[in-house]
């Protein structure tokens, strides 16, 4: 149970969800394409807290979890804002830069998190 709970785990299920939300809006729907616009928040901040919050649980392993967190917060933000964002019935600048500044908000999430983790760990 130490290994599989994680931050991969946690970036996994939001992928899954990234997808689903992708095949639901075929065809496009206004209600759905207002919701993608605003995913660039709160995807990151919903999977970058739930990541640190696993230091609170005493059944995970904190000796690698710190770069497993970096590595899954990088790749799974890409992974999971790409999806999502590709699923937006217009694509236009204002999507792209939806993913960029989601991307930006995950590195500067997992920044301000490692602090945290640093001083209270």
């Amino acid at each position: 149970m130490k290994y599989l709970l994680g931050p991969e785990l946690l970036w996994l299920l939001f992928y899954g969800m990234a997808k689903l939300i992708a095949k639901a809006n075929m065809p496009p729907s206004k209600r759905m394409d207002s919701f993608i616009e605003s995913t660039w928040f709160w995807v990151p901040v919903v999977c970058i807290l739930l990541s640190f919050v696993l230091w609170w649980l005493p059944a995970v392993e904190r000796r690698w979890l710190l770069p497993r967190a970096w590595v899954a917060g990088i790749l799974g933000g890409h992974f999971v804002l790409e999806t999502i964002m590709a699923a937006h019935s217009t694509q236009g600048p204002g999507i792209g830069m939806g993913y960029l500044v989601g991307m930006i908000l995950v590195f500067c999430l997992l920044v301000a998190g490692s602090v945290v983790v640093l001083i209270k760990f």
